[in-house]
Order: structure tokens, then sequence, then C-alpha cells
């Protein structure tokens, strides 16, 4: 789909015409994965893993899908919202990957009654998590993974073609973005941190 023709049907279903009004869609991060998630044995001997908070920037703490319009313009959708907080659906996303992919870590969210005291705490911060006018999925930020006295810094800038058109397909795309996130943080756990030490 060429620029010109997303930008009109991005601003089609952003506004809603007077006569006809559209329906709101709801889009989750967790539901988007088709994958099934093995179950993950852990005990109270293995490391725990705290992940929380994820911070936002201010476009992005909006119930409406974000898009970049522009090099500096962000226009947010009308119709098509995220169906939970967007941080809380991220977080519970890391955490169901960084569980699959770490063996011997328990993994839980920073989520009032769902965490206590970790071993390792996973804190991220994002600079970009949206679609563009362009069929591109960016997602840009850093993380710290602080065990005992360490504190493991990485830096985070993924940029994915998206290869089909509507909200839905920038949903599976912001997934998958959140997938290769996890693995460089499943990593760094594994290869960097204290955590599993």
């Amino acid at each position: 789909m060429n620029r010109r023709a997303f930008v009109f049907a991005a601003c089609l279903g952003m506004t809603a015409c007077g006569s006809n009004p559209v329906g709101d869609r709801y889009y989750s991060l967790v539901l988007a994965a088709d994958d099934v998630v093995p179950a993950v044995e852990s005990s109270e001997a293995d490391p725990h893993l705290v992940v929380g908070p994820v911070v936002l920037p201010d476009y992005l703490n909006r119930r409406g899908l974000a898009m970049q319009v522009g090099p500096n313009e962000i226009i947010t959708a009308n119709h098509h919202f995220w169906a939970e907080p967007l941080e809380e659906g991220i977080a519970k996303v890391l955490v169901r990957d960084i569980a699959d992919m770490t063996s011997g870590l328990t993994v839980d969210r920073d989520a009032g009654r769902w965490s206590r005291h970790g071993d390792c705490r996973l804190r991220i911060e994002f600079d970009k998590f949206h679609v563009t006018d362009r069929s591109r999925v960016v997602s840009s930020g850093r993380y710290w993974i602080s065990a005992s006295e360490t504190v493991v810094k990485r830096e985070f800038d993924l940029d994915e073609t998206l290869y089909g058109d509507g909200y839905a397909q920038a949903v599976a795309a912001l997934r998958q973005s959140l997938k290769k996130l996890s693995t460089g943080i499943a990593e760094s756990i594994e290869n960097d941190s204290n955590c599993l030490r």
C-alpha cells in the first residue's frame, strides 16, 4: 500500500462520519499471540524476576492506537482502542515471553498482589511503540535489569515492515516486536546479569 493510500485509510478510520457512525474496536497484545503457551515449571528456590514498571511516553498513554504520519506528527485513532492500558498489556506479554525463554527463573509482573520482592527487577522505558504511515512498526527505548549490586542497561531499536493493512495487522506486528525485545532481554539475563547466579 502506498503512503498516500495508507494515510487516507487511516484518517477515514480515525474519524467518524456524522451520518454513518463507526463502531468502536478494541485490540489486545496478549490476544494477538496465536501460539500455545507451554506450562512453565517454577519453584520457590528459583531466582525471581519482577517485570515493571513499564514507562510509556504521554502520546502512548491514551486509549486510542497511535500512528506516526510525518517526521514529528502522531495521530491517535478515535474508534480503535487498546483493550487494556498499554503498559499492562506490554508487561503481561514480556512476563509470558521471558518466562518461556528462560529456565530456572520465576517471572512475575509488578502488579500489586501478584508481585513479591524479587531477586531481580526489569524496568523498561519506551520512546516509540507504534505504526507509521510508511508501513513500518517501530519500537525503541531502554531497559534496566537490576540484581544485587549490579545493573545492566541496554538500548533497543526495532523497526519492522508491516505487510498487512489495518489496525489488527499493526497490533500483531507490535506483538511480534515485543517477542524480539523479550529475546534480547532473556539473552541479557542469561549472559550479563546476576539474576541466575
